[in-house]
Order: structure tokens, then sequence, then C-alpha cells
């Protein structure tokens, strides 16, 4: 029941930024049983699975697959109309045209952008889940390189935690 309840926690947090999985990951540890090595690495994966499941909606998101809501909306995304066709290209357009090129001639950068974003989280993981989405990344790398980021976090909260007894 622990497992799903964090699975749940990470899903919702995944949109709700004041929905902090890391301080929910922390009470976890502190008020269940100890933990060995293995448990913590899979408390850690829970928590990964159930934020990049989350993730993953804001990646089809700047693919086009599913629309956001207005508010979540970034100017890439926005409905344009007819005149939008025949003025000159934004410059977020002209951005993301320039780093797809990037990624296309590097595609490790993608990688290590993704999984950097989702283990620090600077630039904010959302932002560059939908970033990934529009550049075309692959699923596939967009889910290796996030789960990756994302468990190497929540390993690093959980073993803190566990050090520190706080």
């Amino acid at each position: 029941m622990e497992g799903l309840s964090l699975l749940a926690v990470a899903f919702v947090s995944a949109f709700i930024p004041v929905v902090n999985i890391e301080i929910y990951l922390a009470g976890v540890s502190l008020l269940g049983e100890p933990r060995s090595g293995w448990q913590v690495a899979g408390l850690a994966a829970v928590a990964a699975a159930g934020q990049l499941a989350g993730k993953t909606l804001f990646f089809l998101a700047g693919r086009g697959v599913l629309t956001l809501p207005r508010r979540w909306r970034t100017p890439v995304q926005s409905p344009s109309g007819p005149s939008a066709s025949a003025a000159a290209p934004s410059r977020v357009a002209v951005s993301l045209d320039r780093w797809s090129q990037r990624i296309q001639r590097r595609r490790w950068l993608s990688v290590i952008f993704i999984g950097t974003s989702a283990s620090v989280g600077l630039p904010p993981f959302a932002l560059v889940s939908v970033a990934a989405g529009a550049l075309r990344v692959s699923l596939p790398v967009f889910l290796l390189s996030g789960l990756s980021g994302r468990w190497l976090r929540f390993a690093a909260v959980l073993v803190l935690v566990r050090l520190t007894g706080t």
C-alpha cells in the first residue's frame, strides 16, 4: 500500500508544484521502519516512475499529441491565427529551431540535458519535458534519461534522510 500511495503522490506532484515529492519521501523514510539499500532504491524507483508518468504528459503536449490547459501553455503551443503564418517567426520559434538542429547533430546533448534537469531540477523538469517533446527527442531517450535522473534525485533524498536521521 505504501508503494501505491507513493506512486500516486509522485504522479500528482508532477502537475502540482506545492505537492512536494521530496518532502513526502523524507516522511516515508522517517516514519517507516529501517530500510535496506534495496528498499531505498525501490522507493526511489517508484517515486521516479510516478513523476515520469506525469512528466510524459508534458512531453506529449510538447509533441502536440495532447493539449495543455491554457494557463500552462508556452508561446510555442499557443493557438495561432491565419495572420501568424504570414508574420516573421517568433523568437521562441527561432530558438526552438536552433536547439532542434543542435540536438539532431549531437544526440547525446538531449540525454545530458534531460538527465541533468531530471536530477538537479534546473531548468525545471516540466519545462524541459515540454521542450523535449517540441524538439522531437525520441520517447525512449526521454523516458530513460528522465527516469535515471529522477531516480538519482530521489535516491539521494532518501540516502540523505537515512544518514542524517532528520
